[in-house]
């Protein structure tokens, strides 16, 4: 089995992304993210996992779900472009709660005063603007799953 392809418990998702099992489950009921279909339990696969870790650290940092939820709904295709392209994708957003976020997608830093200029002359006034890093979380995310074991160890001698 490649790493890729591991399932994850809702119990594994909570320590990986650090957040309490309780707000998880709250999060999945209320439809924050969108999961595959499964009878039972679910189990989470790499996509889902940093769905949830995207969602999870923009709530954190923000508050605002609604920009947690538009965020962390390009999940699936950001972790594809940075896992095949080493690309290094940001959200940059602005939405007040309860409202419908403003939101574009950059691959360079150097895109995000631009687009963040562009948010104010239009006049998307929301409070607070945010950019997500989407390589920074995956980073972290992967991290996190190598220091708790679920990296696949090499064999010695392959680099």
């Amino acid at each position: 089995m490649q790493f890729t392809d591991h399932r994850f418990t809702v119990s594994e998702v909570s320590a990986l992304t650090e957040t309490n099992l309780n707000t998880i489950q709250s999060w999945r009921r209320k439809g924050y993210f969108a999961l595959s279909e499964s009878e039972g339990w679910h189990r989470f696969t790499m996509s889902e996992l940093f769905s949830v870790a995207v969602f999870a650290e923009v709530t954190a940092s923000t508050g605002n779900q609604d920009v947690a939820s538009a965020a962390g709904s390009m999940a699936v295709q950001i972790l594809t472009e940075i896992i095949e392209n080493d690309a290094a994708p940001y959200f940059v957003g602005s939405a007040r709660k309860g409202e419908v976020p403003v939101m574009e997608l950059t691959y360079g830093a150097r895109d995000v005063g631009r687009i963040l200029a562009d948010l104010i002359e239009r006049g998307a006034d929301a409070g607070a603007y945010v950019v997500v890093d989407y390589r920074a979380i995956f980073l972290r995310l992967l991290k996190r799953l190598h220091d708790s074991g679920y990296a696949e160890k090499k064999p010695e001698g392959v680099a």
